[in-house]
C-alpha cells in the first residue's frame, strides 16, 4: 500500500475535490485519479462516490480514512522534524495551551506584528493531558501549562519519561473568577466555605482528573458546571453566579469586562506554576523565543499582585 497514495486519498476527502486537491498537492488531475483507482483497486472496495459536482466519502472510504488518521499525523511529524525549511520555520508556530488569556494577548500581538506576511500559526486550546501529548508528538512546537504544587514530583517524571523540557514563567497563588456583581465580590479574600452556595466551573478533562485544571477542589460541592473552552466559561461567569478558581489573570482582551478576581484564601498555601514545554530535542525556533518573550510580557501585565515572576 502505497503511502502517497493514502495522502491523496486523504487530501481529497478534505476538499471533496479531486481537482481541488490536484491543485493543492501541486500533481494533475489525472495522476491523482489514477492513484486513487490504483488504491481502491487494491482495498477492494470504493473510496469515494464520483458525481458531476465532486465526490463524497464512502463509508467504508470513511472508516479507512480514520485508520489512516494516525499514519497521516506520523508521517507529517517525521516531515517537520527532519525536513526544515527555514524560511518556512519563520512564520510557522503551532501552540498549545491551557485555557489562558495572555496566551490569545500573545496571538493577537505576533498576528498584528506579522500582518504583512504570510503565515500558518495555529492556536489549540487543549486540556493538560493534550497538550503534553501535542508537544510529545510534534503537533505543537509549545505548549503552555501549569504545574501545581500538589502533583509537582509527579509531572515532572512524566516530563522527563516524554523527554520534554519545562520552563517556568511565573508562580501564582489561587483565585476565583467571578463577575462584579456577585454576592462575594466586594470580599477582599473569599473562605472555600463561602463558595458553596454557588455554582463551580471545572473545565473538563476528558473523564479524567489526573491532571485537573483547577488548584483545589470543593468536596461534595451540588452545583458544578463542567466546560471544555474559556470562552463558555467567561459567559458563564459573566452572566450568572457560578465562578471558577485559577490564576487570577484578568486579561484586557477577554471581552468580558464584568469579571474580576479575588484571592482565595489559602492556609495550605497551594500554588501554581505557569511555564511552558517543548520537546527536549528540538531547537525552538526564533519565532517561538519570540512568542514565549511576548507570553511572558503579557503574563506580567495581568498577574495579581502577590505573583511572582520568574
Amino acid at each position: 500500500m502505497d503511502l502517497n497514495k493514502i495522502l491523496y486519498a486523504v487530501e481529497v476527502s478534505k476538499t471533496g475535490s479531486f481537482s481541488k486537491a490536484a491543485s493543492k498537492l501541486y500533481i494533475s488531475q489525472p495522476a491523482i485519479s489514477q492513484a486513487i483507482a490504483d488504491l481502491e483497486n487494491e482495498l477492494g472496495f470504493e473510496i469515494f462516490i464520483r458525481t458531476n459536482s465532486g465526490c463524497q466519502t464512502t463509508p467504508k472510504g470513511l472508516e479507512f480514512l480514520l485508520k489512516c488518521n494516525k499514519l497521516v499525523n506520523s508521517y507529517s511529524a517525521l516531515k517537520r522534524e527532519y525536513i526544515h525549511n527555514p524560511k518556512e520555520d519563520e512564520l510557522s508556530l503551532r501552540v498549545s495551551s491551557q485555557h489562558y488569556n495572555f496566551i490569545v494577548s500573545s496571538f493577537i500581538k505576533l498576528i498584528n506584528k506579522y500582518k504583512e506576511d504570510n503565515f500558518k500559526f495555529f492556536l489549540k486550546e487543549s486540556t493538560s493531558l493534550e497538550a503534553i501529548e501535542h508537544v510529545e508528538k510534534d503537533y505543537s512546537d509549545l505548549a503552555f501549562i501549569y504545574v501545581n504544587s500538589s502533583y509537582e514530583k509527579a509531572i515532572f517524571s512524566l516530563f522527563k519519561d516524554k523527554k520534554l523540557t519545562y520552563r517556568s514563567l511565573a508562580n501564582v497563588n489561587p483565585h476565583i473568577f467571578l463577575r462584579d456583581t456577585h454576592p462575594l465580590a466586594a470580599e477582599d479574600m473569599i473562605k472555600s466555605e463561602s463558595l458553596y452556595n454557588y455554582p463551580m466551573i471545572i473545565y473538563e478533562q476528558n473523564e479524567t482528573t489526573i491532571l485537573p485544571e483547577e488548584f483545589t477542589n470543593l468536596p461534595d460541592h451540588k452545583q458544578i458546571i463542567y466546560t471544555k473552552d474559556k470562552g463558555t466559561t467567561l459567559s458563564l461567569i459573566a452572566n450568572s453566579n457560578a465562578f471558577n478558581i485559577g490564576t487570577g489573570c484578568i486579561d484586557p482582551y477577554s471581552g468580558f469586562p464584568n469579571i474580576k478576581s479575588i484571592k482565595l484564601y489559602n492556609p495550605e498555601k497551594l500554588s501554581m506554576d505557569i511555564g511552558y514545554i517543548y520537546k527536549s530535542s528540538n531547537k525552538l525556533s526564533p519565532l517561538s523565543k519570540e512568542f514565549i518573550k511576548l507570553t511572558k510580557t503579557e503574563l506580567i501585565n495581568c498577574l495579581p499582585e502577590d505573583s511572582s515572576v520568574n
